[in-house]
């Protein structure tokens, strides 16, 4: 099927059944040029619905529509639900009524049916039968004004606006009461009157939004259009049944200012627009539309601070009525009113007796015109659902807008209001025709970079655009800048184009503007004002500033399009340097920060960013060069960073070291190494050991530091002893190889080389260290140098008065043979002193321990003697048996045992050793007590022994008889030492046996009898 058979198709639909009488004289839209199958904007459906009579007039609000025929009947039909219709009938008097009118509030439930001959009936959605408005008998009402206030939630109507053929104003508020005798008027009062019998055909009411006591009233007769800006009164609750317009139509004693538009029209309409129509939602009045002799006069609404004597109308305008062309005869044309119409955002809907015309508010054009078959006589227009229905006396007709805005952009287009076009384009390709010819206006205005940027929104090719731009390079500027924004991520290859060649763009002006402010002083001073940009150093310095911040924010946005190294060779070739480092630390790069600053030779600036990273492969790549010129800041820095590898640092600090001839309080290494040692507790050998050298090699005499660093370490060392020991003799530092040695437990070359130098306090504390005998014979070491090295018999007996493991009698060995008693008589005494006490302690000790040996004696023998009385009745505490079936044990605590019940217990506490020494004994005690009791063997032989032998016989039996009583007596008392050498129940056994369970494996069986 071809697109014409589409469009036919699509007419044929247009034509349906419901629209064989129509005649299209013009379609409602103009093709976009993009290929693609348009629909109308604009078309007009015959409602399927007979009418029963002559229909008289028709409303409807939120979608509920009311119709009044002839017979005074109304008809409600809920759209939502149109199958059901709810049929009303008004009881009217007899009478002759000319003119009917129908007033239905913005929610669809409250309807005031209006006659010419001053009855007026109110009906609500729920009532079966309308009630007639006595307080408003008498009055012909022409208009009402709604309050937008009333919802779905509330009854009431709230305050309502009624204007009259007389002119008046009136004031009412409805509440329904399904009380027959009570009244829906709650009350009604007249507030103004405009002019004397001048009909008011049209009256609305707005608050304004930004002070809620604040109104606006405007009322249109058919010539005239007033305005009445003032406060009202206060709430319904505040001032019970008065009127709450009446303070601001009080203040208006004589007619307010109008705006008058001639014409012979008996009849008038005044509509509003408000974007936001919904119930819950409605917005104020943006712009409204008055039907005059004249024309359409329309404006837009506005709301400030206009006081009584302002006006909320702004830039008015008179849309003259077009002319009418008829079908049958192009040539003949008529200029007539409308008897009714309606305005959308963008569309005047006129409607005639004949036919329906739409013309475009933005161009005043005529797009859509269609002929009705039959004669129409309004129009009621739902401002809550924005549906539009026009209606004859027999057919009722929906007037659909749909896609209203589909050629809107194209108006805007051609008028040039580019903004007002993009923002109603619905595709890319409608927007992209609005910024290629904005762009294209632009650049013929020569207004460069605003059409720039709109090119790089547009679809014309980059390479077009680029030379159009080729020799303006503030414009070439601002469309690489904008066309950089539109690349997606998939885009990397042009991203990184672009940003290239902006980086040299803005490189380039950089160096252009130093080099004007370099040369401004050299160029002549004019005469007279030739250019409103100053050619002064301060300017182009200030222009330089701003596109320096410029390239700044362009880096920082465009980081991830940049390609770093060609990045940094421009940089290079145009000598930026304050660029090049921003640039590297705004990627992170600061291996050339820091580079850049070490080649500047600006330590310090390198040592700032480097204390800021975190990657330590950066501290070890700078460390020894930074050690070098700058050792005390490069040390701080180190130690700031805690995670640091001393390991990764030995270089540097190698380095150091061989150049550096500061002493140690001043060495940076040293102060480092005790850092990491003694805060960071760096238990690492090689740190430790290059510590220990550092101490050693310093050229000093004093070994404080060093041996301070040794005794830190302890037992705890974390250094080479051995290493140490080679390092403090290569470097002849004495007291600390002294101090080694002790560590190493080698106290005798201690105390040798203590004597070397003849440091014998040193010698002493080394000679405490060990256990005797060493002690003892490093002492007499010591004393004998003392003696015989230094020949100082005065300073040995003081020696000998500190040591507390030599006596004088150890050391007059090594005294010379003609020494001089009287030095050591005093000594000598005490000596002998010390051994006669001595002696005599000991004779005391001797003297108490017979004594003790004695009374131990007497306490054995006492035991044996011990007894304990049983009773008959007393039973084994393990069997619970009589004691005396068998033998037993009774101990001090009075518990009783049978010796095996006891031995049988005892045996599952005691150890494997002594329970194996148990079974010994046992089997000793009945091969002893067999011996013992065993008969002499039969026969002659043994006979003629006792005859021959019978003395010799007799004796040698009584001997071994003896003998095997006193081994079993000693068995049976070594086996009771054992078992019972403490009781069962009393003793450590029952504490050890605390975590056995109370059923043993052996009464398992019989606890299971227990098992519920």
């Amino acid at each position: 099927m071809s697109l014409l058979d589409n469009y036919i198709e699509s007419l044929e639909i247009g034509q349906g059944h419901g629209n064989q009488g129509l005649e299209h004289v013009q379609l409602g839209y103009v093709s976009t040029g993009f290929a693609q199958r348009e629909e109308a904007i604009f078309q007009i459906d015959e409602v399927q619905f007979q009418i029963p009579s002559q229909l008289l007039d028709m409303v409807v609000s939120n979608n509920i529509l009311v119709v009044l025929l002839d017979t005074f009947q109304l008809l409600t039909i809920d759209l939502d639900n149109p199958i059901q219709v709810k049929e009303t009938q008004i009881t009217r008097k007899q009478n002759e009524i000319k003119d009917v009118k129908l007033f239905l509030d913005p929610t669809g439930r409250h309807l005031i049916v209006a006659t010419d001959g001053g009855e007026n009936y109110y009906m609500y959605e729920s009532w079966k039968q309308p009630k007639a408005l006595s307080k408003l008998k008498g009055i012909n009402i022409t208009s009402v004004a709604w309050n937008k206030q009333s919802s779905l939630s509330s009854t009431s109507t709230f305050e309502v606006l009624i204007g009259t053929s007389s002119g008046a104003v009136y004031e009412t508020w409805l509440e329904p009461n399904d009380d027959f005798f009570k009244k829906e008027e709650k009350y009604v009062q007249q507030i103004y009157t405009i002019e004397q019998y001048t009909p008011i055909l049209g009256l609305y009411f707005e608050q304004f939004p930004v002070n809620a006591k604040k109104y606006v009233v405007i009322a249109i007769t058919s010539t005239r259009i007033y305005q009445f800006i003032g406060t009202v009164g206060e709430p319904i609750e505040v001032r019970g049944d008065c009127s709450l317009f009446e303070p601001l139509f009080a203040s208006f004693e004589t007619l307010p200012k109008c705006h008058e538009i001639p014409g012979n029209l008996d009849y008038s309409q005044l509509h509003f627009f408000r974007r936001f129509h919904d119930l819950q939602q409605q917005s104020s009045a943006e712009s409204f539309a008055w039907l005059t002799g004249s024309g359409i006069y329309h404006g837009t609404i506005s709301f400030g601070s206009q006081d009584k004597n302002g006006s909320v109308i702004s830039d008015p305008q008179l849309l003259q009525y077009p002319y009418l062309s008829e079908i049958i005869d192009s040539d003949m044309k008529m200029n007539k009113c409308p008897i009714t119409f309606a305005f959308t955002e963008f569309h005047f809907i006129l409607v005639y007796d004949d036919r329906v015309q739409s013309i475009c508010r933005l161009n005043d054009q005529v797009v859509f015109e269609e002929i009705l078959p039959h004669r129409v006589i309004g129009m009621a227009i739902d401002n809550i659902k924005r549906t539009f229905w026009i209606y004859t006396s027999l057919y009722i007709y929906e007037f659909c807008i749909q896609n209203e805005e589909r050629d809107v952009w194209r108006i805007y287009l051609d008028k040039k209001q580019y903004n007002s076009a993009l923002r109603y384009c619905k595709d890319p390709s409608q927007k992209d025709k609005v910024f290629k010819t904005q762009a294209k206006d632009y650049f013929q205005q020569k207004r460069f970079k605003m059409s720039a940027q709109i090119y790089a929104n547009s679809t014309v090719p980059f390479e077009q655009v680029s030379l159009k731009f080729v020799d303006k390079t503030d414009a070439l500027q601002v469309y690489l800048t904008n066309k950089l924004t539109h690349l997606t991520k998939q885009d990397r290859t042009q991203k990184i184009m672009i940003t290239t060649w902006l980086t040299e763009n803005y490189l380039s002006k950089m160096n252009e503007l130093e080099d004007l402010a370099s040369t401004a002083h050299c160029l002549p001073t004019p005469t007279e004002p030739t250019s409103l940009i100053p050619a002064t150093e301060s300017y182009f310095m200030e222009q330089m500033e701003e596109t320096r911040d410029e390239f700044n924010a362009f880096l920082e946005a465009n980081t991830a399009n940049l390609h770093h190294s060609t990045i940094y060779e421009l940089l290079k070739s145009h000598n930026r340097h304050g660029e090049y480092i921003f640039f590297a630390t705004l990627v992170c790069d600061y291996d050339r920060v820091i580079e850049y600053w070490i080649s500047e030779k600006k330590w310090r600036n390198a040592l700032e960013v480097l204390n800021k990273q975190t990657n330590h492969d950066l501290f070890y790549k700078y460390s020894p060069i930074l050690m070098e010129h700058e050792p005390h800041e490069t040390v701080n820095v180190w130690m700031k960073q805690t995670n640091l590898n001393p390991r990764q640092l030995i270089p540097a600090l190698l380095k150091y070291s061989r150049k550096s001839g500061e002493l140690i309080g001043q060495n940076q290494a040293i102060r480092y190494l005790s850092n990491v040692v003694s805060s960071m507790n760096n238990t690492d050998p090689v740190i430790h050991n290059l510590l220990l050298s550092l101490y050693a090699s310093q050229k000093t005499q004093d070994e404080s530091a060093l041996l301070t660093y040794l005794k830190n370490e302890g037992r705890d060392m974390h250094y080479q002893l051995d290493y140490a020991l080679r390092l403090c003799t290569l470097h002849n530092r004495t007291q600390s190889s002294i101090h080694i040695y002790s560590q190493m437990g080698l106290y005798e070359e201690a105390v040798n080389l203590a004597l070397k130098i003849n440091d014998l306090e040193l010698a002493r504390i080394n000679a405490d260290k060990p256990e005797e005998p060493l002690r003892k014979y490093l002492w007499l070491r010591i004393a004998k140098h003392i003696i015989c090295e230094l020949k100082d018999t005065k300073n040995a007996i003081h020696f000998l008065n500190q040591s507390d493991v030599l006596k004088i009698e150890d050391i007059l060995c090594y005294f010379p043979d003609f020494t001089v008693i009287d030095d050591l008589k005093e000594e000598i005494c005490t000596t002998l002193e010390d051994y006669t006490i001595s002696i005599s302690n000991i004779r005391m000790d001797m003297k108490e321990a017979v004594k003790n040996s004695e009374n131990i004696r007497y306490d054995l023998k006492e035991l044996k003697n011990r007894f304990s009385i049983v009773n008959a009745a007393d039973r084994c505490y393990c069997c619970d048996l009589v004691l005396f079936t068998s033998e037993f044990y009774i101990f001090p605590c009075q518990h009783a045992f049978h010796r095996d019940c006891l031995y049988e217990k005892i045996s599952k506490v005691l150890p494997s050793r002594d329970i194996k020494r148990i079974r010994n004994i046992q089997d000793m005690i009945t091969q002893a007590t067999q011996e013992t009791h065993e008969p002499s063997s039969p026969g002659l032989i043994n006979s003629a022994k006792q005859v021959i032998f019978s003395t010799d016989a007799e004796d040698v039996s009584q001997v071994e008889k003896e003998k095997s009583k006193k081994q079993l007596k000693k068995l049976r008392e070594e086996l009771d030492d054992i078992i019972c050498s403490e009781c069962l129940l009393c003793g450590d056994a029952m504490i050890k046996s605390i975590d056995h369970p109370f059923v043993g494996e052996e009464e398992i069986d019989a606890g299971s009898d227990w098992f519920l």
